[in-house]
């Protein structure tokens, strides 16, 4: 796109140039095309300092958002079990939940984790990024406490912490996926 429209450009320019009988001589021309020069110069530069950066970034933050995006993906996975299964129990159905059974620390290393990246890694992440997550942990430890006080019962719960679950992941994999260079996957 950018190349179709510096071309046009650079022919309506050259158009107009011609029309307005300006003439040449040679040390203007050289000038054109030392300044442009420096302008392509020095938009590679910039773009290649932009690219550093973020290559900088996702290095130093690559294990820890793999591991978050894996730990949160193990916490959707129980909780759609533990909500499966609670939906069985309070219909009386006997059958036990699709998906397989949960690690019994799944939770206990998505919190530990997340406090981590929080804690440890916020400072260098997105700050939209660290906004959705706070906001995460603040909604679910929300619904914890209504759960708690009788507010809301455990079906809804489930539905309620999945749902923040679910948007936190999509936030996070789209941070991924930016920050990784990847676009339309």
């Amino acid at each position: 796109m950018g190349a179709i429209l510096g071309t046009f450009i650079s022919f309506v320019l050259f158009v107009i140039i011609l029309v307005s009988n300006f003439n040449f001589d040679g040390s203007l021309i050289t000038n054109i095309v030392i300044a442009s020069a420096t302008v392509v110069a020095t938009a590679i530069h910039f773009d290649s300092i932009r690219k550093q950066r973020r290559d900088r970034v996702w290095e130093i933050n690559k294990d820890m958002l793999l591991s978050f995006a894996h730990s949160l993906s193990l916490v959707i996975q129980a909780s759609e079990y533990h909500a499966e299964e609670v939906y069985n129990r309070n219909r009386e159905i006997n059958e036990s939940p699709r998906n397989r059974e949960p690690e019994k620390d799944v939770y206990k290393n998505f919190y530990h984790i997340q406090e981590q990246v929080l804690n440890v890694y916020g400072t260098l992440m997105d700050k939209e990024l660290i906004g959705n997550i706070q906001s995460s942990k603040e909604s679910n430890e929300y619904i914890h406490d209504a759960l708690d006080h009788d507010a809301i019962d455990i079906e809804d719960a489930y539905d309620k912490s999945i749902e923040e679950y679910k948007k936190l992941q999509n936030s996070l994999n789209n941070f991924i996926t930016q920050l990784f260079g990847i676009k339309n996957i």
